[in-house]
């Protein structure tokens, strides 16, 4: 399994984080929330870094985590339905929405995301509420074939297999809690495939955009989680950690 900051290019080995969590810091956008603040560092290529930090009673902020994002263009329209706070670390936290893709009133399916700025985008946010994310899977595993023909062919000899746009939330399934939840099988169309570079580390990247069922997600990996080039026009399925962002909500 990837870890996430490797999937878009970071790395956390002995060394690596101080100096990537004092770059963060001083280079990041502050991000003010009800308890504390965020520091969102954008070096390039997409991939983002997101530090945490609590608000002491005396006014001082004590750091609490790092997480990484993805921010590309793919674009997924839901119902909010209620949030998961981290009893930890009120920094963060999930959401649990429905796709409503063309504004849907019940919704299609649904799926948890983590958030990256979830104390300063839903503190004391009513719900339910429509929103656009800006949604990225950190892929963990990544099954390709070059078109939709071929995706039909391999359904033969796996006759439990998902639609060819399908986006299945497996981290609901069961007990998980926070991050756990935040799991899920995406299968769709490539419409575009890139492997990018994390101009901090110089490590590559693949990111895929994919049309799925109820919109559109984009897909991150690690090289080494890809076998061979995924080409637009194919299909691709990968079993990924959602996180997301709100960018628009009504």
């Amino acid at each position: 399994m990837s870890d996430h900051f490797r999937t878009v290019g970071f790395t956390l080995e002995r060394g690596e984080l101080s100096s990537l969590l004092q770059r963060a810091l001083d280079r990041g956008t502050s991000i003010a929330a009800p308890h504390g603040d965020y520091r969102v560092w954008t070096p390039g290529a997409g991939a983002e870094l997101w530090v945490s930090m609590y608000r002491l009673p005396d006014g001082r902020l004590e750091l609490a985590g790092m997480n990484p994002h993805f921010a590309g263009g793919a674009r997924m329209n839901v119902i909010v339905e209620a949030i998961e706070g981290n009893a930890e670390f009120v920094l963060e936290g999930e959401i649990y929405a429905w796709a409503s893709a063309g504004g849907d009133e019940h919704g299609l399916y649904p799926f948890s995301a983590s958030v990256p700025d979830y104390d300063a985008a839903l503190a004391g946010r009513e719900l339910p509420f429509r929103a656009t994310l800006e949604l990225a899977g950190f892929a963990h595993d990544i099954a390709w074939w070059p078109s939709d023909e071929a995706y039909q062919v391999s359904l033969r000899n796996e006759p439990a297999g998902f639609a060819a746009t399908s986006f299945v939330p497996t981290g609901l399934f069961g007990n998980n809690t926070g991050r756990a939840r935040s799991q899920s099988v995406v299968t769709g169309t490539v419409r575009s495939a890139e492997l990018r570079v994390n101009s901090v580390t110089e490590r590559t990247f693949w990111c895929f955009r994919l049309a799925t069922y109820g919109g559109e997600i984009d897909v991150v990996a690690a090289p080494d989680v890809v076998t061979g080039e995924p080409i637009t026009g194919g299909i691709l399925r990968a079993a990924c950690w959602l996180t997301a962002r709100i960018v628009q909500q009504d």
